[in-house]
């Protein structure tokens, strides 16, 4: 059965591009320790945006579509309409849950199934186990189905290695022992394998990597959403998971590739945040360079309605008339038509 130690993790993952990448990461915390004092204002004003696109990417993530102003009024508090809906409100109440009372939450199997149950929290779950009761999917190979594991952990196994993950990590992140950023990226490789659930593993583990940056004081993820980079670039989470679990059911995996993505992916995080306070706290005047500026920074498509909410004390005629000047000049790319209307940097 597999074990976890996380107070005595592999030499090699503090060392090299990684390392690097985890000092960045500690300035960049550091920087926005200062900004929280500077402009707590304007960070304060990101952390709405930030819950909408966590929720709206980390259900596209799992493939599941829903129209961006449906996602909203969700968020706000109507009446779910179906099972996806519901997954959606039951997201947005986990990770409200996780940002306004992270002190509260442990790193430990109950949290783990709060937030399953939060995820799913529409649906009638019964009174059963919420953990995975399947070894075996089928999937349709060369026009035939064939039974694949679903992890090297069996559904019986399942609880015990669960805790003992979570014990390991809770033991190394109270113990100081190594970069907590770490330490979440190898959790989030170990959760993946050990697939706890029968669905919404992807997402929990998003929820438990946000609870556990929060809970180190890297609070970028509560003002710019994590979830959005990664559906941006979906195949680089995906690839540099893939990478990871080779030989995972030995222990003798390497969690490299993952952590250095991580580590990526919190620095991009950080980049946007310092991007956006900046922005904010431009001074009034200035107004079309300030959209520009937006445009530029942003990490892909941004929509008028998107700068809009950004800066909300620029009309949207002054927004509309700077979008035309740098498409009319080359310098953005005029994206679909009608409201799917998004606008790309060149």
């Amino acid at each position: 059965m597999r074990t976890f130690d996380y107070r005595h993790l592999p030499a090699r993952l503090f060392d090299g591009k990684v390392g690097d990448a985890n000092v960045r990461a500690y300035e960049d915390k550091g920087k926005l320790d200062m900004l929280k004092e500077l402009h707590p204002d304007t960070l304060e004003a990101l952390r709405e945006r930030a819950h909408f696109d966590n929720v709206e990417a980390s259900t596209r993530i799992e493939g599941l579509y829903v129209e961006s102003d449906r996602v909203r009024a969700v968020i706000a508090g109507d009446e779910p309409l179906g099972d996806t809906e519901g997954q959606i409100a039951g997201y947005s109440k986990a990770l409200h849950a996780l940002e306004d009372n992270t002190d509260e939450f442990g790193l430990n199997t109950t949290t783990v199934l709060a937030l399953y149950e939060a995820l799913y929290a529409y649906r009638d779950l019964g009174r059963k186990s919420r953990y995975r009761k399947k070894d075996y999917m089928y999937v349709q190979v060369d026009g035939h189905m064939q039974a694949m594991p679903v992890s090297p952990i069996t559904a019986f196994e399942t609880p015990l290695v669960l805790g003992g993950a979570c014990d390991s990590l809770s033991d190394a992140f109270n113990a100081d022992a190594c970069s907590p950023l770490i330490l979440n990226a190898v959790f989030t490789v170990d959760f993946l394998c050990i697939r706890p659930f029968d669905e919404g593993n992807g997402r929990i583990a998003r929820l438990f990597a946000d609870l556990l940056l929060m809970k180190a004081g890297f609070d970028v993820a509560r003002y710019v959403s994590i979830d959005r980079i990664i559906e941006n670039n979906a195949m680089d989470y995906y690839d540099a998971l893939n990478a990871c679990v080779e030989r995972w059911d030995r222990g003798q995996n390497d969690y490299a590739p993952f952590a250095q993505y991580w580590l990526d992916v919190v620095h991009e995080a950080y980049r946007q945040l310092f991007a956006k306070v900046q922005l904010g706290a431009a001074p009034a005047g200035g107004k079309t360079e300030r959209v520009r500026l937006f445009v530029a920074q942003a990490a892909g498509p941004v929509t008028k309605r998107q700068i809009r909410e950004a800066l909300p004390d620029i009309s949207e005629a002054t927004v509309e008339a700077a979008l035309g000047a740098m498409v009319k000049e080359g310098s953005v790319e005029k994206l679909g038509a009608g409201r799917s209307t998004s606008y790309l940097w060149k």
